[in-house]
Order: C-alpha cells, then structure tokens, then sequence
C-alpha cells in the first residue's frame, strides 16, 4: 500500500474529537468512521484484527502481523484529530498540491497512522527472517485524554488480548517529530475552576455578587503562583521548568446581570516524577490561602490527566536503534525532550519502553492549512520498516 495514499484516504474520514464539547454537534464526528476504515484497510492487507469500545463510536483497532522471533512491537498512532474551525483549506479534502498533502489530522497524526499501515503491508507482503510480531494499534481520544491508550494498555497488562499473550516489547508512537525521536516529555493535568457569585440586575450591582471580579482575583493568583512558585522550581534539561496556563474563561448571561458564575479551564504541565495530583492540588491549596472567600472558588475533578514520560535507558537505547537505521538512508535522528504530551506514558506506565517518532513538523499540527510533505511521508515509511525488521 502506498502512504501517500493511504494518508488521503485517512484524512478523507473526519474523526474530529469533541475537546470538551457536546458529541451532538454536526461538526463533531467521533472516531467511528475512522475505525470502520481502518477495518477495511486491515482485510485488504490480509492480518487478524481487533476492536475494542472504549467509549460510544469511539475504539481502538488493533492488527496483528505474527512474527518468526519472540518479539512484539508495537507501531501506535491515535485516530482523533483536533476540530476544524478556521480551516483555510478543505479538512477532509486529503488534497495533494505538489509535495504537500493538506487537510486536518494529515500532519497529526494521520500521516502518521498511513506510515504504520504501510510499513505492515510491506511486512506481510515480503515477511523475511527474524521478524518480530508486529502490531499496528490505532488508538482513540489522544488529543483530549489518552483514554484509548490507556484502555489498550490496560488490556495488555491484564492479558486480555486476543491478538497477543504477552506485553510488547517495545511501543514506537507515531507523532510529528521530523524523524527524530522523542524519548521523554512532560505529564499535564487539566481542570475546570469556578467563582460563585449572586446575580442581580446590573442597575444596583451592589445587591449582588460579581462572579468575573472573584475570577479576576483568582486569575491573578494563578498568575503569582506562576512567577513565584513555578518560577523557582527546578528544570529538568531540555524540558524546562513545570508550567502553568489559563486557557479558556467564560461567565454571565447578559451585560445587565451581574454574574453569579465564572469558570475557567486550568493546564498545569508535570515534569517526569511529578505526581499530576499533588500539584493540582497545590494549585487549588495557594488559591484558597490568598482568597477572600474560599468556599466560592470551586475545582472540579481533572478531566485530563497524564504523567510525563522519564527519560530512560530502554527509550533511549530504542532512539539508538532508530537513529542507528536512519543513518543508512541519510537521515540524522536525533534524541528530543519536549513539552507536549503523547500516547508514551500509558505503555511506559505498565513496563514498555514507548518512544515517539514520525513524519512532518509539530509547527504544521492543529494549523489552519495543515499538511504533510510527501517526501517525509516516504523517508520515515523506509525507516520504520527498517526498524522492524532489524528489531528480532
């Protein structure tokens, strides 16, 4: 199979994630469609398949290449994308313009997915000696909560796998990284903050209790806690110092009524080691030191959580390997720490070592003309093949 193409058929099945809003919306639509592609495409490459529900219409697919050594890796990609508002160019078009294929989830993480799907078609139709058992795992809800991997790896510890009886030896996640490879990033911790107030008619605005007026106190809290506790932590190399970020604030129903609520989405990104609650928590615990009234400042429970993912010897002996095989097609592949999340730390987390590595550049992730370059598409295909079947 062809990435390229495989990429313009991937990104031609929206598989939008919700991020929070209600899934009834006509421009959400859920991995559903994705996962009845991905069925499709596993039959025509010829391999045992699998679905698992995680949520409604959301789940992960999971083929299965046996091999001829004791080996099982993993090639991993998410199925979701971010929402399309804004877009330039079609989202769902898969256009091919010169070099460049553009639409949304091409460059994060559908090009991505394609390599993986490739490299296994490539496997089945010339298998060669000592390959390891090579599964393809296309997971759900990455870009909102890592629930899928999760899930997948869950299934794995508890042995309850038809594909697999024993956990894989090694994760590669697909990501944009330029052929690099990610072997350890930073955790995030996600929640929503509200400020209660009493509403009242905005003529006598004394009679109640303005909800954006606590919020703006407690913004600006946050934004203490931030240049001084943060400010002061200690930096992990390349990663950086832990972080802090308000990303969303919305409160009141009309410009004459005074708020009687205010909420705020809070991002507070973990180094590897750092416990997602224990820093949550000291986020709402500095909040309610320096506040007036604390019992009308209210945290809900996190909707997104995940650790951060160490740097290791077992990711980094998996980066040598890839660098060790990219250099034989004249591409250098260098070892990265970066901010963002990925998949890695859910199979990290039960004993895998997980690295991330992929075609195109994080710039062109969640843009409005998003796209992939065709020749990174091929470069990384190469690769990872490689990978595998040097692997066993």
């Amino acid at each position: 199979m062809d990435v390229v193409q495989l990429t313009q058929r991937l990104v031609q099945v929206p598989s939008v994630n919700p991020m929070g809003h209600k899934v009834d919306q006509p421009e959400i639509q859920l991995e559903h469609r994705l996962g009845d592609l991905l069925e499709q495409i596993f039959q025509e490459i010829g391999v045992e398949y699998e679905r698992i529900e995680v949520a409604p219409q959301r789940d992960n697919v999971i083929a299965c290449l046996p091999g001829t050594s004791d080996k099982i890796i993993v090639l991993e990609a998410h199925q979701d994308t971010v929402p399309v508002e804004g877009m330039t160019v079609d989202p769902f078009g898969g256009t091919r313009v010169e070099n460049r294929i553009y639409g949304r989830g091409s460059c994060d993480v559908k090009g991505g997915m394609a390599m993986c799907l490739a490299v296994l078609s490539r496997l089945k139709e010339s298998p060669g000696e000592n390959l390891p058992t090579v599964l393809v795992a296309c997971t759900v809800n990455e870009e909102c909560g890592f629930t899928g991997a999760r899930h997948l790896a869950t299934t794995w510890k508890n042995g309850n796998s038809k594909l697999i009886s024993k956990l894989p030896d090694a994760v590669f996640v697909a990501e944009p990284t330029l052929m690099n490879v990610v072997v350890s990033h930073k955790g995030v911790i996600r929640w929503r903050c509200h400020a209660l107030g009493q509403a009242a008619h905005s003529s006598k605005p004394s009679v109640g209790d303005n909800a954006i007026y606590r919020m703006a106190n407690v913004l600006n809290l946050i934004r203490e806690y931030e240049q001084s506790v943060l400010a002061n932590a200690p930096e992990q190399g390349p990663l950086g110092p832990p972080t802090i970020s308000v990303g969303t604030i919305e409160g009141g129903v009309s410009v004459n009524t005074v708020p009687d609520c205010c909420t705020i989405e809070i991002d507070r990104r973990v180094l590897p080691g750092e416990s997602q609650d224990d820093v949550r928590q000291e986020v709402i615990d500095y909040i309610a030191s320096k506040i007036d009234d604390p019992k009308k400042v209210q945290h809900d429970p996190p909707y997104m959580s995940s650790p951060g993912l160490p740097l290791a010897e077992s990711n980094q002996a998996l980066a040598n390997h890839i660098a060790s095989v990219a250099k034989d097609f004249g591409v250098t592949s260098e070892s990265m720490q970066v901010a963002y999340g990925t998949d890695s730390p859910a199979y990290f987390a039960i004993g895998v070592p997980s690295v991330v590595f992929g075609p195109g550049s994080l710039t062109q992730a969640h843009t409005k003309d998003e796209f992939i370059e065709v020749e990174q598409l091929y470069q990384a295909t190469d690769i990872l093949e490689a990978v595998c079947r040097k692997f066993g």
